[in-house]
């Protein structure tokens, strides 16, 4: 997310249908069993995996989010980009939620999104502060947004919910 797209060679791909990647990453590996009448048992395996594909969505739906924010300026002024931040190495840092503002693409905002109904705030803030550390070009006064499925306790700048991000005018 911080990289200049230009000298980057770092890429990132995925399916982008949801439920194309439900059906190819979910459904399709079972479905010769599931055509052999097996469908039944099957259902509580996919059930059981259901939420580490949700996750991923939620996180996507999130950044979606902040980017609408973004547009209406209740992020703050010249929202530039909005996407995920992760580095590799010995110890790698992911970032569901960096927001970058003006020419200099400066960091203001850090996020994480979880896929559980309610999340305290205080220990992801303290882990998203903690993770900021590498950002370059983080502007002083960092702020932070939270999501949850439905609610986040805490003192948080933004806490967002699932309602919130799926608002028909949301």
């Amino acid at each position: 997310m911080t990289e200049d797209p230009r000298r980057t060679r770092h890429r990132s791909y995925r399916i982008a249908d949801n439920f194309l990647a439900f059906w190819l990453g979910v459904v399709a590996p079972h479905l010769a069993e599931i055509e052999r009448g097996l469908g039944e048992g099957i259902v509580d395996v996919i059930l059981d995996g259901l939420d580490d594909f949700l996750g991923p969505r939620f996180e996507d739906a999130f950044r979606a989010h902040l980017r609408r924010l973004g547009e209406t300026g209740a992020l703050g002024p010249e929202i530039v980009a909005v996407g995920p931040f992760w580095t590799v190495g010995s110890e790698p840092v992911e970032i569901d939620a960096v927001v970058l503002a003006g020419g200099r693409r400066e960091v203001t905002w850090v996020g994480e999104a979880r896929w559980a109904r309610r999340v305290d705030a205080g220990p992801i803030i303290a882990a998203l502060r903690r993770k900021a550390a590498v950002l370059s070009r983080a502007r002083p006064g960092l702020r932070v947004a939270v999501a949850a499925r439905e609610a986040v306790s805490g003192p948080v700048d933004l806490a967002v919910t699932a309602a919130d991000i799926f608002a028909p005018d949301g």
